[in-house]
């Protein structure tokens, strides 16, 4: 089933707000099977948002909005679906009835205006709102099926899990599943990739394989459609054991899995960490606290910005800082013993480097950042060269600490099992 997702408001298009549910729609619906072979963004135009929908229509099968559908003037995405419908828009007196009500048990006055919330296309499909007051709808013509969901993402996501997906799946049955798996290149190029696995790049159909450039690394995603979850995954584990017999790669991808891998190892192995950050200010704190139980491992992390922090806090060497630089492989290294002293963990991770835009003090290139771990296996260093922006840098070296994190945490389980 082809797709389009269609987020509308201008809000989105000046970049006030991040365009959150078109990516997580996208997921939700790739994990049902539909095929989502567009996205499109259009602002509160009534001539714009029926062009694009009228757009989306002549390629897609489904297509799925999300916005629009409150009690303003700039509330058009249902008008503006039922004329490329080519459906009346009328007005639903229960649907009316169902708003006096919630606005009533709110203890607020119903407006005039609230009441725009119960037109639809006529012959629609309503989605009821558990999350908030607008519902959402769906019409069907000449094949075509275009929904239409509200903006706020908590209402959205609700309504398309408890009602829009049980309303497909019974109109249009299953669709399959599709599913990916992400291997992880930590130290080769995309070019460096294809010479590996060139051959497998060309012959792709199902799976699918994609190189992603990452901070720091190339994520190798490959991609099923399956019936169900045990047919879908050994097409995918076919295609990626291919891939690692060519090539070193990992089971997971820096952004998200690897945090997960680490949480549960940490918990199993009952192994306490810390961190002392620099250029990443405070981000592996940050990333290791989100996880419910990060209390029992994880001891603190000493953000230490100045080098006379560095000196007073992690006991680096004066001497090493003038002689290499806060951004070198000798300070990284009293860093992290450092903080494994301070804070009396297993292992302590460190990092310091330039996150841009400008370069280093002596000249080294945006991006350069060294990240240090120490711990009963001795103590190591890497030498990274992050791309992108700032943010881009920084969050790509923290989420890369965090895989060197988890591997060293492997050696001193080996040490010890040993």
């Amino acid at each position: 089933m082809i797709t389009e997702i269609v987020t509308t408001g201008s809000e989105l298009l000046l970049g006030e707000i991040a365009n959150e549910n078109a990516q997580w729609l996208a997921s939700f619906l790739n994990e049902h099977g539909y095929t989502v072979a567009y996205m499109t963004t259009v602002g509160d135009n009534p001539s714009r948002m029926e062009e694009t929908f009228c757009h989306a229509l002549t390629r897609a099968d489904l297509v799925i909005t999300s916005g629009g559908l409150g009690s303003t003037l700039g509330d058009i995405t249902k008008k503006a679906g039922a004329s490329v419908m080519d459906l009346p828009y009328v007005h639903v007196e229960e649907e009316s009835k169902r708003l006096r009500k919630y606005y009533e048990d709110k203890h607020h006055p119903f407006l005039p205006s609230l009441d725009r919330q119960a037109w639809f296309a006529k012959g629609a499909h309503l989605f009821f709102n558990e999350a908030g007051s607008a519902s959402g709808s769906a019409v069907e013509k000449g094949g075509k099926i275009l929904i239409h969901l509200p903006g706020p993402p908590f209402e959205m996501k609700t309504m398309m899990r408890n009602q829009v997906m049980p309303w497909l799946d019974r109109k249009l049955g299953s669709q399959g599943i599709i599913r990916s798996l992400v291997l992880s290149a930590v130290h080769m190029t995309e070019a460096e990739i294809e010479e590996k696995i060139g051959d497998l790049l060309r012959a792709q159909s199902n799976p699918t394989i994609a190189l992603l450039a990452r901070p720091g690394y190339v994520a190798v995603r490959v991609t099923a459609k399956g019936a169900d979850e045990e047919e879908t995954m050994a097409l995918i584990e076919k295609t990626a054991g291919e891939i690692e017999k060519r090539m070193p790669v990992s089971r997971y991808h820096l952004e998200g899995d690897v945090l997960h891998d680490l949480h549960e190892f940490l918990l199993k192995e009952g192994l306490t960490v810390s961190a002392a950050e620099s250029c990443t200010g405070g981000l592996i704190g940050k990333f290791l606290t989100d996880n419910p139980g990060s209390s029992s491992y994880f001891k603190g992390s000493a953000v230490t910005y100045w080098n006379e922090t560095k000196e007073k806090v992690l006991s680096v060497k004066k001497e090493d800082l003038d002689q290499f630089t806060a951004v070198s492989a000798p300070v990284a290294e009293e860093m992290a013993e450092g903080s494994r002293s301070l804070y009396g963990s297993d292992i302590a991770v460190s990092t310091t480097g330039y996150a841009g835009p400008g370069k280093g003090e002596r000249g080294e290139d945006a991006g350069l950042v060294y990240i240090g771990i120490a711990g009963s296996w001795g103590t190591e260093v890497h030498r990274e060269q992050f791309f992108g922006s700032r943010r881009s840098v920084r969050y790509g070296a923290a989420e890369k600490a965090l895989y060197y994190l988890l591997q060293y945490g492997k050696k001193v389980k080996l040490g010890k099992n040993g």
